[in-house]
């Protein structure tokens, strides 16, 4: 049997200075004290104390220097056991050539189509060079020709206008490509031909007779061109005719009349002669009209909330609970006391738990003023009863979180202002520090300790404000340096995390994700505020992120301007404000579906009940001075919402104006959730485009037939069948309307921004195609790689501890031969 030597390697480094096992240092300290308690033990017996004190006194010199030469001998020789060794780096040259990638699917006829091979054959005599196509007709598969072409260490140019609508997504495939070294790099180009075209975006269900907002977006690419804009429901009424030459987005509201599908068309008319395709003239878009919804309105007084629901919901008022709920889609229970509901508690909460909403609005009878408190209703309700607790501001906590990679530097001004405006909002009473991260390699560091911010905000603001960004995007790292500082200390733990939060990499999003839930489990509360999300491309996506973390971590994500929500949050009141600035409300959390797109809302409140959110809940609405209003949460596979003042009789009548009464129907219909779910038949095709399969999902209790359809039970009574249209249109299957529109290859045309960002990032250039020097040297200079040595020194030490011992002997040897004489 073969001996296997384990290895009990243990690398410790600062900077360039290592040893290899370094638990064998920790030895010193023991072997120091070992010599220097045995060098003082006396082994020679005396006749008597006297005889004792002259050997001591005689021998103190001696002792003393072998103790000194012992103990730097055993210390030089443990430091050579660690094997002690220096990392030198040095820059080797490396493989100087480049792979052109060409990206030949439609989209880029608006371009010069040889400008690759122009490209090739000026660099073919000075670089190896080799060129290949990555993506043809409608498939842009861009993602996909990258990853199979880039092979580490190497440098590829990608001649393509960066639409990607197949395959693996582009910022995974970068964020591999600067894991393995390889720089991609890109080409300015030129539209050599003209392009406009038009989409339509907007919700695919309404509720019958309610309005619904979309937007007619018109893209133009080269020069100017000439079009009339023309929208129209159901090919008859017109809903708009807009002249322009330039992109440009058409917003507008639009109640359609009845009817179960209604057709939204978007056509581009008398469009001049220089448009190149002509297939992206006419957008066709789909709209469910939808039966409304059958709520539950329970109320012992004339409600003014209930005759303006009567206009949207199909309204059933009553004044207890009485009776089946099974029909109804929500129950609303207005200002109704815990011990009228009580006998129906068992009915209620399964009404709940198998998927309906409920929603408690307050007022004189009910939450503190109606017996709530203590009751099994209690443990229904996404909210505690009762007022919380005014937390001392010394026993806060906050860290501010900083991302400073290089995805932020287009908001470098945007993000240090935030930064600044998050720091005044705050009380001076609370403990405040700040972490920055980024940087390469990605790491977490101190901005400044955390202390009382009256002792530092000065200092604090000025640190912030000479931030340099630079690095790669690492939320983890972040989250984890901020939770170290928090480690610290007592008391209340709260993270405001400022980022972008832009990523296409997964991996990196649950990883922040998990990071934040185990913080989280530890007592530590994230607020998140969005940089430059309003704007972004990905806007969707990363807010999306943004507000999970916020999710996870029982705080709030801010998408805009957050110093006056979290000075709600954290900061001192002021005394200047009257009590109807305290009363106002304030969509704390934009992010929800409820709020989304209510950041104007203006309404105050003349009174509210008291009541705490509980932990798994979401706090979406409050007053200047934190009181919660709107807080919901999910119960079984039910939703809950609780609002905490009134119907509009007395104290928010605010509520019922036409602006702010959006924030009561979203609530109703987040509550309501899925609106076909009560129906025995119902058949949902989603709007699609050529080159594309949609879904055809059917309710019903037994197997559709279909021509051409086939169906999968996929749930209980739910069934679905995939189909691939053929022609662009309104296209009708087992009674649903959809739309087929052109191949998104064809949509949005132009220079991506999303893949000219992505490609910095990977320590890529946008190249001139004139500067083929530049390209020549840049790949030159990126072939250059980085060699890193390791130089051993353990001799030298050994040798050194070796001197000192034959030294050590030598001067006792010749002390005494002294004696002696």
């Amino acid at each position: 049997m073969a001996f296997i030597i384990p290895d009990y390697t243990k690398i410790y480094c600062i900077s360039k200075y290592c040893v290899r096992y370094y638990y064998v240092l920790i030895a010193i300290i023991p072997v120091v004290l070992f010599i220097f308690w045995f060098t003082r033990k006396t082994f020679v017996k005396f006749g008597n104390r006297f005889e004792l004190e002259a050997y001591l006194k005689s021998k103190r010199t001696d002792r003393k220097l072998v103790m000194a030469l012992r103990s730097l001998a055993f210390v030089f020789l443990l430091t050579a056991i660690a094997s002690p060794f220096v990392l030198e780096s040095k820059t080797v040259p490396g493989d100087p050539r480049l792979t052109i990638l060409v990206d030949n699917s439609s989209s880029m006829v608006l371009y010069n189509p040889s400008i690759a091979y122009e490209l090739y054959k000026k660099l073919e005599g000075s670089i190896p060079v080799n060129i290949r196509t990555i993506a043809s007709g409608e498939h842009s598969t861009i993602g996909n020709g990258i990853l199979n072409n880039i092979e580490g260490n190497d440098n590829v140019m990608v001649i393509t206008d960066g639409v990607n609508n197949e395959g693996k997504l582009l910022g995974d495939i970068m964020l591999f490509a600067t894991n393995v070294n390889s720089s991609v790099s890109a080409l300015k180009m030129e539209s050599v031909n003209n392009d406009v075209g038009v989409t339509i975006d907007g919700p695919p269900d309404l509720i019958k007779d309610t309005e619904g907002d979309f937007v007619v977006r018109v893209s133009v690419v080269g020069k100017k061109i000439r079009y009339t804009l023309q929208v129209t429901i159901d090919d008859t009424m017109l809903v708009m005719e807009e002249q322009g030459d330039t992109s440009k987005a058409f917003a507008f509201s639009k109640k359609f009349p009845e009817g179960e599908y209604h057709k939204l068309t978007a056509k581009l008319l008398e469009v001049g002669s220089e448009d190149y395709f002509k297939n992206n003239n006419v957008f066709y878009k789909s709209i469910k009209i939808v039966p409304r919804p059958k709520v539950l309105y329970v109320t012992e007084k004339n409600s003014p909330l209930a005759q303006e629901l009567g206009r949207i919901y199909e309204l059933d008022v009553r004044n207890s609970l009485q009776g089946d709920l099974s029909n109804y889609m929500a129950v609303i229970l207005n200002d109704i006391r815990a011990s009228k509901i009580a006998p129906y508690m068992d009915s209620l909460s399964d009404y709940v738990s198998d998927g309906n909403g409920l929603i408690f609005i307050g007022g004189e009878q009910s939450f503190d003023r109606g017996g709530y408190k203590g009751t099994l209703l209690e443990t229904l309700l996404p909210v505690k009863i009762g007022a919380g607790e005014e937390q001392n501001k010394s026993d806060i906590n906050i860290v501010i979180v900083i991302d400073i990679s290089h995805g932020t530097e287009d908001y470098i001004a945007v993000e240090k202002a935030l930064a600044l405006s998050v720091v005044d909002s705050l009380s001076e009473k609370n403990n405040v520090g700040a972490v920055a991260f980024g940087h390469t390699p990605c790491q977490a560091w101190t901005i400044a300790e955390i202390k009382p911010l009256k002792e530092h905000k000065k200092e604090l603001k000025d640190k912030i404000s000479r931030l340099k960004f630079d690095g790669q995007s690492c939320f983890d790292i972040g989250i984890q340096g901020g939770f170290q500082m928090l480690s610290k200390v007592g008391g209340s733990k709260n993270i405001i995390f400022i980022s972008d939060g832009k990523t296409t990499y997964q991996k990196l999003r649950d990883d922040t994700l998990e990071t934040v839930r185990r913080v989280n489990v530890l007592g530590v509360k994230v607020f998140v505020v969005g940089v430059g999300t309003e704007t972004d491309d990905l806007a969707t996506e990363n807010n999306l992120f943004l507000a999970n973390m916020a999710a996870l971590g029982e705080g709030i994500y801010y998408k805009a301007d957050a110093s006056n929500k979290l000075k709600v949050q954290f900061g001192d009141k002021d005394e200047t404000k009257g009590e109807e600035f305290y009363n106002t409300l304030v969509p704390i959390d934009t992010t929800h579906f409820i709020t989304l797109g209510l950041d104007e809302m203006h309404a105050t409140v003349s009174g509210y009940n008291y009541a705490v959110p509980k932990p798994a809940a979401r706090m979406l609405v409050t007053t200047h001075k934190n009181i919660p209003i709107l807080v919901v949460w999910r119960f079984g596979l039910g939703r809950v919402v609780t609002l905490t003042t009134d119907d509009g009789l007395k104290w928010a009548g605010d509520l019922l104006n036409k602006k702010n009464s959006k924030l009561i129907s979203k609530s109703i219909n987040w509550a309501i959730g899925d609106l076909g779910r009560k129906k025995s038949y119902d058949v949902t095709a989603r709007d699609t485009v050529l080159g594309k399969s949609t879904s055809v999902n059917v309710i019903t209790k037994e197997m559709p037939q279909g021509e051409g359809l086939a169906f999968a039970k996929i749930d209980t009574n739910l069934y679905s069948a995939p189909y691939t249209p053929k022609a662009t249109g309104y296209k009708e299957l087992l009674g649903a309307t959809f739309a087929v529109n052109y191949n998104d290859e064809y949509a949005n045309l132009g220079i991506n921004p999303e893949f000219t960002t992505l490609v910095e990032k990977t320590g890529g250039k946008v190249f001139d195609p004139s500067d083929t020097k530049g390209i020549i040297e840049f790949v030159k200079a990126k072939s250059k790689r980085i060699k890193i040595d390791s130089i051993d020194y353990r001799w030298p030490f050994a040798i050194i501890a070796m001197l000192l011992f034959l030294t050590e002997i030598a001067i006792r040897r010749y002390r005494e031969n002294l004696e002696r004489k």
